[in-house]
């Protein structure tokens, strides 16, 4: 133990971190599921003339992905380096950030958007008839351009909401207890979004392109404890396409055996609250929104902790067949309340420097699209899922052991 501190702490303080951010060279990607991805959202930093959404994407793309999940919401554009728009609905503000309709057009096949509303609407204080039909058409219009812009392009876009139980507990403090009353509008809001969603698709003709509405979780266990929560109290009467869990309740645990215990019971929990639902693409309707771990550079064994926890939530999303794992995230955006110290939940850190999860997820997805093409060109078809599935598992163990002993053990 003590030699591998010492040599994460070498790791970090000079030679193993000396290579400085840049677009690494695109490689073609197989047109399939990769199932593990990051979060591209708002951060304190970048390091091109890019905009940082523009430079967040190029960087995801650079990485190997082709999932690119960021935020389209006018609270956060602050986030991405945007001032406050004056606008009465979303579409307004991609009229007015062309970078949006930019990365859209990027090769990316996978797409999560937080989308929340420019309206003004409270949806906490109710839902009039008429706040109801403002809601619904500008979800509806957003729909409709994104099955029309990009028809026939082979891409599945999933529009859903930031973590969810922050929205429905009084100050985000997951002791409190939502009211009825919240309980009954943010169902409403959920209600209305996913019927727009459900109409465009009826309404507007489209081909080779989907567009799924999702609900993101975070406090899970709340439920299981038989306490109001937004999986217990919401989800049965959404019924949403799929459920995005942000899972650090169930992810940070000690070592794989926990998290799969905790991350097992809650994922079982999440879908006994769904109704069946025809017409999509995966067998489970839940993926982890969000996961990972903090790291300081004054406690050098975290580091090894943190990209320890990483794999073992990248296999067991792999092993229990989710449909994704989006990792928090590409540029860190947490800091330590006492010092400021940089809590490192990131591929890239502050100084451009790529840490062992950036290469653990690049060297997963160069060596399964080797193994995607290879294979195509010799069965000419992808494989089933069990078939990835099993490569996949030993790829991930693979790159685990190189980095490993490069970084950690050396």
């Amino acid at each position: 133990m003590k030699k591998i501190i010492l040599s994460l702490t070498l790791f970090i303080a000079c030679t193993c971190f000396s290579q400085k951010y840049t677009y690494d060279e695109n490689f073609p990607l197989e047109d399939y599921n990769f199932v593990l991805g990051t979060n591209s959202l708002g951060s304190k930093y970048q390091f091109t003339n890019d905009s940082k959404i523009i430079e967040q994407a190029k960087q995801t793309r650079a990485l190997g992905s082709n999932i690119l999940k960021i935020s389209i919401t006018e609270r956060n554009l602050p986030d991405y380096g945007y001032k406050p728009k004056d606008v009465s609905e979303m579409m307004e503000v991609l009229d007015l950030i062309p970078d949006y309709e930019e990365v859209m057009n990027m090769d990316f096949k996978y797409y999560f958007f937080w989308f929340h509303t420019a309206t003004k609407i409270k949806w906490k204080r109710g839902i009039d008839r008429q706040q109801e039909k403002i809601l619904y058409q500008e979800m509806y219009d957003f729909i409709e351009f994104l099955l029309t812009e990009h028809n026939n392009s082979g891409k599945t876009f999933f529009i859903g909401n930031w973590e969810g139980d922050w929205l429905l507990h009084p100050q985000m403090n997951k002791n409190s207890i939502p009211s009825p009353d919240d309980v009954a509008n943010m169902t409403k809001w959920l209600q209305i979004r996913q019927k727009a969603v459900d109409d465009a698709k009826e309404n507007i003709a489209h081909e080779n392109v989907e567009v799924y509405f999702y609900v993101e979780v975070n406090l899970v266990n709340k439920g299981l404890e038989g306490k109001t929560c937004l999986t217990r109290d919401v989800l049965p009467n959404v019924n949403p396409d799929f459920v995005s869990y942000s899972s650090y309740e169930s992810s940070k645990k000690v070592d794989y055996e926990t998290n799969k215990k905790f991350l097992v019971r809650a994922v079982n929990y999440i879908e006994e609250q769904l109704q069946p639902k025809e017409g999509l693409p995966f067998e489970r309707r839940v993926l982890i929104g969000e996961y990972g771990g903090h790291a300081f550079e004054d406690i050098p064994g975290t580091f090894l902790r943190q990209f320890s926890n990483v794999k073992d939530i990248m296999q067991l999303t792999l092993e229990m067949d989710l449909p994704f794992a989006l990792h928090w995230q590409l540029y860190n955006n947490e800091y330590r309340k006492k010092d400021g110290a940089s809590k490192n939940m990131s591929l890239i850190n502050e100084e451009g420097e790529k840490m062992p999860v950036f290469f653990l997820h690049q060297n997963y997805y160069k060596a399964m699209n080797a193994f995607l093409k290879d294979y195509k060109e010799e069965h000419g078809s992808y494989p089933e899922h069990e078939v990835f599935k099993e490569e996949a598992l030993l790829v991930l163990n693979k790159v685990y052991d190189e980095l490993i002993e490069k970084y950690f053990n050396s």
